[in-house]
Order: structure tokens, then sequence, then C-alpha cells
């Protein structure tokens, strides 16, 4: 409300702002900071499995033993065995492979030594009797009594490998592989390795013990003699000679030709039921053991271990997948780590790049790098294949799998990327259908079971089957809607155990401390740090918009502008850096303000450019914080619900705070500077200076309306151009007026009555 001199009437000028709680409203709006919702998913209760999920994990035997094999092979044993809570024992696969002859001046030439014409090829020879025996006492002693050990033999198995064969609870082979001649390598057997021999396999109880002394020693040919009652028996020839035969018993059997080490085929143990199963290739190992869940490998590494940590939380933006990519590859290529332990708390962000970092750690060669992921709350959406990606994932007794998340994930992209996850699902030896539903919640997944024994979770559309002979048969449907807690994810055989923290994930690896997290450098650090602190983008936003109030109150000054353009700039650049901004955002914002000033400046009221600017200024900087537009699953309702509460608190608390300080903001220094307030002497202060004294002699008074009041105005009584508001509906210009009462700040009208 401003007065006029009657002898020198002239244009009042605009003060800062002409309402200015409507300015309060407008800058409320960026006050408020988004943090992502904790959903309640993890309390729904999930739908229990029908049946548990039956995995194994295999570790790998490079054979001879030699060097460092025996101190990898227990530390993987020892991390496996970790996980067994109660009767839930793991089940280990032990393959027997070659790892190739050792070299060196060291070397034992019957080690590298061709096998003989006629003979297939052999494994084991130029083993350590030693480092054989270490592991064969940790698998048959009380320790290994925590796991299930399956021995897996492929080839020719020779030399002390056997021992660790004898001792593994069950034993599994190709048909025509054997095992025998373990002591190939000694010159004589001394009692002490044979007993060591005799002790191992008395344990497990699957050879008899005169096999075990015919695989060792070739002066003991096995025996085979028939009892009294039809049963039989099996000695050696040396023994046999002082065992009274009974009468009419058939003539004893020599299985093994003197002078030679014993040795048989799978099939020939099999038959005499010696061994568990024949397996004819490496597919039908699951079914053969009969295993209802993946068979996961589990490489070997020396120790100490060499550690890296990285932290994933939060959303995924593709600078932190960028990040998180070079950090892998410089400790992988640089450092010559050798464990990777990932902490993962996210509600992804974006599929692409998230594909993009899975792909990486399934690609790591398991003989080169170990890649363990914790779940410590969430891994939603995206995030999931990153956990699925890595050769073990451990769970806080909370943590959730799964579940939408911050993308908007549909049936149609899973099908764009359909050979994406089909390539990831083989890379990291986990099931389509796991990927796909941990993915995306909504979508079908079925069990499939083949005649051959094998079983597959995946789409109905993505088996491929013959339809004149099919080969898999559908089972139920499996729901990932509420994503997997963690009994849930480890009975299916997605998880490997639960965890209260990283730390004691490591341990389970040979790690006693838990490694600094690993970072990038400390100019990269900052940025980041400075680009995710939410709270200083919507202040910069604010300040932004109160300089630029400030340069057109008072046009021609600069500083304002130019503080308010630089405000702009860091909100701006701060969101495209989170990649939480794209062109719909801005233009929004953009428009938001441009309403707002039109309505503060050109088109004085409360009209449609005022609500409209409301609207898409508080629209533009809610996007401007997540990355969906509509929110598609429940992760995205929770977070825009919260968003729109702080926004609401936030105006709340703005506008309350605007009317205490309405009255001081005028006389506060910075706003003083920026308004350019004219000397004390100056016609308008005075003229100003007296109106606030006379407000009340204006009651009664008539006038004449400036603009149309909806329900704000400006009215002229007099020769005063006064700031009013009706109060008996819409007024338009030049219409009669009267003052009927004056509350505080604001002049109240009506149309006089004639």
């Amino acid at each position: 409300m401003q007065a006029m001199s009657k002898s020198e009437p002239i244009r009042p000028s605009r003060p800062l702002v002409s309402k200015p709680w409507l300015l309060i409203i407008a800058l409320a709006t960026c006050l408020w900071n988004l943090q992502p919702a904790r959903s309640q998913e993890a309390d729904t209760p999930t739908p229990a499995p029908a049946a548990t999920q039956k995995g194994a994990t295999r570790i790998r035997v490079p054979l001879p033993l030699v060097g460092d094999a025996d101190t990898r092979i227990l530390a993987s044993l020892e991390s496996v065995s970790m996980r067994s809570e109660g009767n839930q024992r793991p089940v280990v696969i032990l393959e027997f492979v070659e790892a190739g002859p050792p070299s060196g001046p060291n070397a034992d030439p019957a080690a590298q030594a061709p096998d003989p014409p006629g003979e297939s090829k052999s494994i084991g020879q130029g083993s350590s009797f030693e480092k054989a025996l270490t592991i064969s006492r940790w698998l048959s002693g009380p320790k290994g009594n925590r796991i299930k050990s399956i021995g897996y033999i492929t080839s020719n198995l020779r030399g002390h490998a056997v021992l660790v064969a004898l001792a593994c609870e069950e034993l599994a082979m190709q048909p025509d592989a054997e095992i025998g001649k373990a002591g190939i390598d000694e010159i004589q057997i001394d009692p002490t390795l044979q007993q060591a021999y005799l002790d191992v396999a008395a344990r497990r109880g699957m050879f008899p013990a005169a096999l075990v002394k015919s695989m060792l020693d070739p002066s003991q040919p096995l025996v085979q003699y028939f009892l009294e009652g039809g049963g039989v028996e099996y000695t050696t020839a040396p023994e046999l000679e002082s065992k009274p035969q009974p009468v009419g018993a058939l003539p004893p059997r020599q299985l093994v030709p003197a002078n030679q080490m014993a040795t048989f085929n799978g099939q020939e143990l099999r038959q005499r039921r010696w061994i568990t199963a024949t397996v004819p290739k490496a597919e039908a190992l699951a079914a053969a053991l009969k295993l209802t869940g993946p068979i996961l490998e589990k490489p070997t590494f020396a120790l100490p271990r060499k550690p890296v940590h990285l932290k994933l939380k939060g959303v995924l933006h593709r600078r932190v997948i960028n990040r998180s990519i070079r950090a892998i590859d410089d400790a992988i290529n640089n450092q010559g780590a050798d464990l990777l332990l990932i902490e993962l708390d996210s509600p992804g962000g974006n599929l692409d790049d998230s594909i993009r970092l899975a792909y990486r750690l399934a690609e790591i060669p398991a003989d080169k790098a170990e890649v363990v992921v914790f779940v410590s709350q969430h891994a939603r959406g995206d995030a999931a294949l990153i956990a699925l990606a890595g050769d073990a994932i451990y769970m806080a007794p909370d943590a959730v799998l799964g579940t939408g998340g911050e993308a908007s994930i549909n049936s149609a992209a899973i099908e764009q990327r359909k050979n994406n996850f089909l390539e990831l699902a083989r890379l990291a030896n986990r099931a389509p259908g796991d990927l796909v539903g941990l993915t995306q919640p909504d979508a079908t997944i079925q069990e499939f079971q083949a005649l051959d024994g094998r079983q597959l979770r995946t789409l109905p559309n993505w088996i491929s089957d013959d339809p004149a002979k099919p080969l898999w048969n559908k089972g139920k449907a499996v729901d990932y809607s509420n994503g997997l807690a963690t009994d849930r994810a480890i009975t299916m055989g997605i998880a490997t155990g639960r965890a209260n923290d990283l730390a004691g994930v490591a341990q389970n690896f040979g790690v006693a401390e838990l490694p600094m997290e690993k970072q990038t450098s400390r100019i990269e650090q900052s940025i980041e740090w400075l680009a995710s602190q939410r709270w200083l983008a919507y202040v910069c936003f604010l300040v932004g918009l109160i300089c630029l109030s400030a340069e057109l109150s008072t046009p021609g000054v600069g500083v304002p502008g130019l503080i308010a353009l630089v405000c702009f700039l860091i909100f701006f650049w701060m969101n495209m850096f989170q990649g939480t901004i794209e062109w719909l955002e801005i233009l929004l914002i953009l428009a938001g303000i441009a309403c707002l000033l039109a309505e503060i400046f050109i088109l004085p009221g409360f009209g449609i450019f005022g609500i409209a600017g409301l609207i898409m200024l508080a629209a533009g900087l809610l996007l401007a914080g997540q990355n969906f537009t509509i929110p598609t699953n429940r992760y995205q309702f929770d977070q825009l619900v919260q968003g729109l509460g702080q926004m609401g608190l936030g105006v709340i608390c703005l506008f309350g705070a605007g009317l205490l300080l309405h009255k001081q903001l005028g006389r506060l220094p910075m706003f003083r500077w920026f308004a350019l307030e004219h000397p004390i002497g100056d016609k308008f202060v005075v003229a100003m200076d007296r109106l606030e004294e006379d407000r009340q002699t204006l009651k009664g008074r008539y006038g004449t309306t400036m603009t149309r009041c909806n329900p704000y105005g400006k009215a002229i009584l007099g020769d005063v151009v006064v700031d009013v508001v009706s109060k008996g509906g819409w007024i338009d210009e030049d219409m009669p007026i009267e003052v009927v009462e004056v509350k505080e700040n604001q002049v109240l009208i009506r149309r006089r009555r004639t």
C-alpha cells in the first residue's frame, strides 16, 4: 500500500515482492530433501516354497597336488563349511582336474611321464603324499563332517590323489574313468603310509581295506572269495593263504594280477556298490546326485587372500556404475586382488547400466578372483542382477532381494534384452527365471524339470523344446512379487548364507579384518559428495529465486542477477550429475518460474498463471529428485508419497517463518542492498512511512478499482493507489468500491452500493 502527494502524483515504484506470501509458497517447494523410503516389503509374509532347493558347491582339485594346492583347497573347504547350520550340511563336489605337470629343477620326472600306450588319460601322478594326507584328514575328520563331500572323477585317477578320493563321503565317476595305482610314485610302501590310507578309508567305509592295500602295493593283489553262507569278502593274496577255506566253497577269484596295483573303472565300482553313481557327462551330475539346485563354482586361492572392499549404496546412476567398473579393473589387473567384497544396498537405477556391471562381475575368471556380494538391506529391481552376478550372496537377516525399484522395468524391456539375460545367466551359473523374476516381480516364472532330472526356473516362452519329443515338463509357478527374504533366498539356493555385516562375511573367506573401501581420487570423491547433497541443490534454487526477484525489482543492478544465474547453474549441474533431471524437469521448472514472475510483476493478482506456475515448479522439482515419472511399483509410490509429504512440510514451515519474519525481511542488510533502498529523505519513503501510520484512516473511504480484483488487485482511493482485497467476490476494474475493514496488511473492499 503506497501513498502519493496530492500535488505531485507519480506512478509508484514496485516493492521487492508485491505479494510476499505468493513467493513464499513458490520458494517452499524447493526445501524438501527426498530420501529413499524403506519399504515394508520385508515385513510382508512371503509364501514358503514347496520344497527346499538343494544345490552344491564345486571345488576343482588341481592335480598333481604340489606347491600350495593343499592350502588353497583347504581354504575353500573351510569357507564352505562355515555355511552349515544344524543338519543342513552344504554339498561340496570335489572335481579332480588336471592342472598341468610341475616344472622347474625340482620337478618330479614321474609326474611328467606320459601315459603308457593304450591307456586313457591319467591325472594325479606326482602328487605329494603329505599334501594329500592333509586334505584327507580334513575331509574325513570333524571339520569335514560339517559338509557332505562328493568326489567326481572324469579321468583315470592315479598317485596319492586317490587318498583324497577315499576321504570323500561319496564318489561319482564317469563309466570309463578309473581309480587306482595309488602307490605309483613310491618305490616301497612303508607301513606308516599304508596305515594312513587304511585309516582314511575306514572312516568312510566305501572301499574294503583289501582293495586299498591292493591299490598301494603290487605285492598284495586283490582276491575275492566266497563265504559259507553265500556272502562275498575281499582280501589280498598273502592274507588269503592264512584263511581257512570252507568245504565245497567256490575257489577264490583273483581280481588283480600279481605284481600289479589294483585299478577299477566307474562301471565296475558301481556294480560292486563301492561308489554312489556313474555319470556319463558333467551335465547329468546334478540329476545323478539328486540335486534340485544349481552347482556353483568355488574357486581355490592361496592364503592370505587379497581382498578389495566396494560399496554400492543408493540409486545406481551411470557414474556409479562406471566408477565401480574402473575400481574393479584396477583392483584385479593392477593390485592383484583375488576377493571382491561388495556391500550392496540399492533400489537400482538403470537396467542397461546394471547389466553392464553384472556382466563385468560374471566375466571375471573363477581362478583369478572370487566375487562375494553382501546385501545389507535391499537389492531392488536391476540391482538384483549385480547380486546374482556374484559367486556367493550373503544377506542380512532382514534383507530383501528383488521387488520393484527405482527404474520402471516392464515385460517389453525384458524381452528386448532376452539375449543379455540368457548370457548373463550362463556366465553367472544362475537360472534365467531368477534374474527376470527379481528384476521384474510381475513376470511369470515357472519351474521346469527335464527327463534327465535337470531343473530350471525360467519364462515359459524361453524354453527351447522339441514339440514332437518334449524334454521339459512344466511345474509350479514361482512368486517373486514380494521379493525374496533371506531364509527363502537360501532355501531356493539363490543366496549362500546369512551374516550380520560384511566383516562377518569376510571372515568366512579367511579375511580377519575388513579392508578399507576402495575409493577413487580425492577430486572425484569431493565432486561426488558435493553432487549428492540434495539439500544444497534446493538451497541454491531458493537463493536463485530470491536474487532473481531482486534483480527484476531493481533492474540494472546486475549483482543479484549474476548470483541467481550461478545458483541456477549449480542446481541444474547437481541434478544432471546425479542423472535425475532431463528436459521434462528443466522445462517444467523454467515454465513454473516464468509463470510466477509473470503473475507477480506483469499480471498482478492471483490468477491462472500463479496456480499453473506453482504446479509446474513443484512437479519439476519433485521429478528432479527421482528417476521415474509415474510410479509403477510400491517402492516408487512410497518414494513419491514421502517426497510430497516433505514438500508439504517444507511449505508449512517456510510459510510460518515468512509470516513471523515478514516485517523484518525488509530491514535485513542483504535485502536492503539488493533493493538499493533510497535515502531516508526520498519522497517515496516518506510517503510510505506516513501511509503506514495513517493505515486505519482508510476504513470507510470510497474509490475505484484500478485492476480486476480476483480477489487481490489495486484500487485508487482518492489519489492514492492501494493494494486491496475483495471481500465479496471478484470486482472488475473501474468499479466503484468502499473500504469495509483494514486488517493488518490487508485493505478489504467491496463494491459500493448505490
